[in-house]
């Protein structure tokens, strides 16, 4: 019997040592053919990547885009194509996601800003900003907006999770955020020794019946299809940013980030909702026809507290708004630009 166990913890270790190693072959195969598009700097112990486009422009602010819980640079790339012809405009991986490498936990609100700060001052993007949040970037872009005052000029939130909405939380969304972060803790430890690239491999094969096994094997206890191929937010993603997703999610370093952030998702709205004003020029907040009645309720108090508020129910599209009503989304910035620049110049004047 004791052979028999022996053998089999043998067996095991092999198994994983024959993982991890194909783990590791296969992500500097990836990082030889798809190299970051942008720039890499170093701000500390760990390097982001940036990607700049645009030309910059005295007196226009540089926009600054802020990407979703899980998105990459890929969820703006049409976005950040049209805002180019006009603006500077900057779109950047958090630490942990795309091509930036993993960054010290916890991944909060207050480190995500600090970091953000950090990356511009290195890359010498110089302020003042416009911030562009979606989703969870919604999040972020206000408390760097109250942390960093006098370098932003104005904000457009796309259907922005709200700090209303986890401050607390309901119930029901503290256990999904839980067992969305027990999940992703296991699935780093599956993603270190090779599992998940297996799994992703096997979709594009035939073996997608055995792929869909391990994947419920490894996801147990989430909802039906969550975070799977087959769910309805992973069709709704950008074609670019679902492309990518074999070479990204099959990284240690993307559920532990995910696991982080989902965490803290409850202290970093606390974070922002101690500054409800957290911006005295114009801020556009845009809410999505998918979004619950509590986030368009959240969405219309946030706007009703700022100087310079506007909430908008956008009813033709889901919560990828700049992907299915681009020019809503753009027409927002240039208001939010074109009144941060009347407002600045307002301010710079000399009284009579």
């Amino acid at each position: 019997m004791i052979h028999v166990l022996l053998w089999v913890l043998t067996a095991i270790v092999a198994l994983c040592a024959i993982g991890a190693l194909y783990q590791a072959i296969a992500t500097r195969r990836d990082e030889r053919a798809h190299p970051p598009p942008g720039r890499m700097i170093g701000i500390g112990g760990h390097r982001l990547h940036i990607l700049e486009m645009g030309a910059e422009r005295a007196g226009v602010p540089t926009l600054i885009l802020e990407a979703g819980l899980m998105s990459t640079v890929m969820s703006w790339t049409g976005l950040q194509q049209r805002l180019a012809e006009k603006y500077r405009v900057v779109s950047y991986d958090r630490a942990g996601l795309g091509w930036s490498d993993l960054g010290p936990m916890p991944r909060d609100a207050d480190r995500i800003a600090e970091e953000l700060h950090m990356l511009l001052a290195r890359a010498a993007i110089t302020p003042p900003y416009v911030l562009v949040g979606h989703s969870f970037g919604g999040l972020m872009a206000p408390n760097f907006a109250e942390r960093y005052p006098n370098q932003v000029a104005g904000l457009v939130l796309i259907d922005a999770v709200a700090a209303g909405e986890w401050n607390p939380p309901s119930e029901s969304d503290a256990k999904l955020s839980g067992i969305g972060a027990k999940v992703c803790q296991r699935s780093a430890i599956f993603a270190r020794i090779g599992v998940i690239r297996l799994v992703a491999f096997l979709l594009t094969t035939g073996a997608k019946g055995f792929a869909g096994r391990l994947v419920k094997l490894l996801s147990r206890g989430t909802p039906e299809d969550a975070g799977t191929v087959k769910s309805p937010w992973f069709a709704a993603l950008p074609p670019e940013e679902q492309k990518m997703a074999a070479l990204f999610w099959v990284q240690p370093k993307f559920p532990l980030t995910i696991a982080s952030q989902l965490e803290n998702l409850p202290a970093s709205a606390a974070s922002v909702a101690t500054h409800p004003v957290f911006c005295e020029g114009p801020v556009v907040i845009l809410s999505a026809r998918t979004s619950s009645d509590r986030r368009r309720a959240e969405h219309a108090a946030m706007a009703a507290h700022l100087p310079m508020g506007e909430h908008i129910n956008v009813d033709g599209s889901n919560h990828w708004i700049m992907q299915q009503q681009p020019e809503i989304v753009l027409d927002a910035i240039d208001r939010v630009v074109a009144h941060s620049t009347n407002h600045a110049s307002a301010k710079a004047a000399p009284s009579n």
